[in-house]
């Protein structure tokens, strides 16, 4: 399972601070990015806990959430998306923790800045793709397939003793 979301900010033609944002923006954003995950969490525990383990496996099910680095570290001007994957980085924990008994595993990604249409408005603007550049230590943005490796990882038998991770696959952004 896993569920991506939306930045509103990436949608204007400048970044806008908070006293800038929009209630409907603010709204949207917690609407899809919040409440989306609390969803999909809450629907597939539904039924990962009404199935037994398979034969030989002790786990239930893994659950893979979408966050971001900025649900672990803030960026400029980005208040709604920022706040709505802090608040996804925070639930993984919560249901890591409440389901961990029943052997439902939950784990987040938190991607660093992909080559997507979220980041286009950075990398249109030179200025703001060298900086962006100079902020990852493996150098630019990274690629979808980057995380899509990370997923895998993270829904496999290799994380039987992961739960409540949230994963940076940032290209070392986070480290700086």
């Amino acid at each position: 399972m896993g569920f991506l979301g939306i930045s509103v900010e990436s949608t204007h033609a400048r970044p806008h601070g908070i006293h800038e944002t929009s209630e409907s923006d603010w709204d949207r954003t917690m609407a899809i990015n919040v409440k989306g995950v609390f969803l999909g969490c809450k629907y597939a525990i539904t039924q990962m806990l009404k199935q037994d383990p398979l034969p030989g496996v002790k786990d239930r099910g893994w659950i893979i959430n979408t966050s971001s680095i900025q649900g672990l570290v803030a960026y400029f001007n980005t208040p709604a998306y920022t706040t709505s994957k802090g608040a996804v980085a925070q639930l993984t924990k919560q249901v890591a923790l409440d389901y961990a008994p029943h052997r439902i595993h939950c784990n987040a990604l938190c991607p660093g800045f992909l080559r997507t249409a979220m980041t286009q408005n950075l990398q249109n603007d030179p200025a703001a793709q060298a900086e962006i550049d100079k902020a990852h230590p493996f150098g630019g943005m990274g690629h979808p397939s980057d995380v899509a490796k990370a997923a895998v990882f993270l829904a496999s038998d290799d994380v039987a003793w992961i739960t409540g991770v949230n994963l940076p696959v940032d290209g070392g952004y986070s480290a700086m």
